[in-house]
């Protein structure tokens, strides 16, 4: 041996221009792809919000179809109950908010005076920027501007509220559509597969359809609860626009991370203005401690069946979604991140004990995890915060 490294075989000239004829057109495939998937984004983001929402309500069909309910029957009934709901809780709160607030603007004047006014509670905002000076500047033909606008605003106005009503329409018949033929197109799915890999793909989905739809119906809940805790306190202090100020604090209790402070600042500046300074110290220590329970207590207890995400990937997530879709993609961006981390865990769960050969048949069919408890099927495991 002279020491000399060999070198290595050349690829041939045809072999070299089919691997790189195969990634141009790779390549140019995913850009075409990205480029569809912007075109029609609008339609996905139905698609998925019409998603989450099946999802959410899959719980009263099956428990229907437990009961001997039709699937089509249940899916239409829970529907056309949802819709009822939502449409009977705005009618039901819709009068008294529109009333209030139009009181509200009414007497905004004058809360501005006594909140920035000679004793006021932010009477050194008035000292140090002279708020009250640039809003009485303001005319009222500059207020009929900026709130009615121009002719063209007007027409965009128009065409959004007939967007608005034509994507609610479709989210509502994705989501119709979902209940009936979800199971079935799913069940479809797995009968491809066999043994295993089957029982996987049944667990898989089950801890999907646990965390997704227990993150929707639990922050739904716990907002109702924001709602009325806080109305409830307002009735008890006497302060005015109650309605409309729980309303909004159960609307922004949705919003995570910062719609419960954002609401509560709302509410306090109010108990300050028009109930003086014991309702607005009241008020903040209502919110401080309900903020404490909601966190550590009733979020715990209602988000028990879920994935308990780090502040840090609610807050990412939160970014992504705000810029991906506005404030409805904030909303969706939790109980998404939520889904992809129980599926990422189920999938690394699924290639380690396929490594490790450690998974067997349980009872029922199921699969156990290692980890689990050998007494208890796979399908009842909770996943890890």
């Amino acid at each position: 041996m002279n020491g000399a490294t060999p070198k290595p075989p050349q690829m041939p000239a045809g072999e070299i221009v089919r691997r790189s004829a195969f990634a141009t057109i790779t390549v140019l495939a995913i850009i075409g792809l990205v480029v569809v998937l912007w075109q029609i984004r609008s339609i996905l983001l139905w698609v998925v919000i019409g998603i989450v929402l099946a999802v959410a309500l899959q719980p009263a069909v099956c428990w229907l179809e437990r009961h001997r309910w039709n699937r089509i029957l249940a899916s239409l009934v829970v529907s056309l109950a949802t819709v009822l709901l939502i449409a009977g809780a705005a009618v039901a709160v819709a009068w008294p908010v529109v009333t209030q607030a139009d009181d509200f603007i009414r007497a905004l004047p004058n809360l501005v005076d006594s909140l920035f006014g000679p004793g006021g509670a932010l009477r050194w905002a008035e000292v140090n920027l002279h708020v009250v000076e640039r809003l009485r500047s303001v005319t009222p033909d500059q207020v009929g501007k900026v709130l009615m606008g121009n002719q063209a605003t007007i027409v965009s106005a128009l065409t959004r509220a007939a967007s608005i009503v034509a994507a609610t329409i479709t989210i509502l018949t994705i989501m119709v559509m979902l209940l009936i033929e979800g199971p079935r197109a799913w069940l479809s799915f797995t009968n491809i597969m066999t043994g295993e890999r089957r029982v996987w793909a049944e667990r898989i989905g089950q801890n999907f359809l646990r965390s997704t739809g227990g993150y929707v119906r639990g922050n739904l809940a716990i907002s109702v609860v924001a709602g009325i805790s806080s109305y409830i306190v307002l009735k008890i202090l006497g302060v005015p626009y109650a309605e409309t100020l729980a309303v909004l604090v159960a609307i922004l209790d949705i919003i995570p991370l910062v719609g419960a402070t954002i609401g509560a600042v709302i509410v306090c500046i109010v108990g300050f203005a028009t109930g003086g300074l014991v309702d607005g110290i009241v008020l903040v220590v209502f919110f401080v401690v309900y903020q404490q329970f909601e966190n550590n207590v009733l979020q715990a207890l209602v988000y028990s069946k879920t994935v308990a995400l780090s502040p840090l990937v609610v807050f990412i997530a939160a970014l992504v979604g705000a810029s991906l879709g506005g404030i409805v993609g904030v909303l969706l961006a939790i109980p998404l991140a939520s889904a992809g981390w129980v599926l990422g865990k189920d999938l690394l769960a699924l290639r380690s004990a396929q490594r490790a050969g450690e998974t067997g048949p349980g009872r029922d069919g199921d699969v156990v995890l290692p980890g689990d408890a050998p007494d208890e099927p796979a399908t009842a495991a909770e996943p890890e915060g």
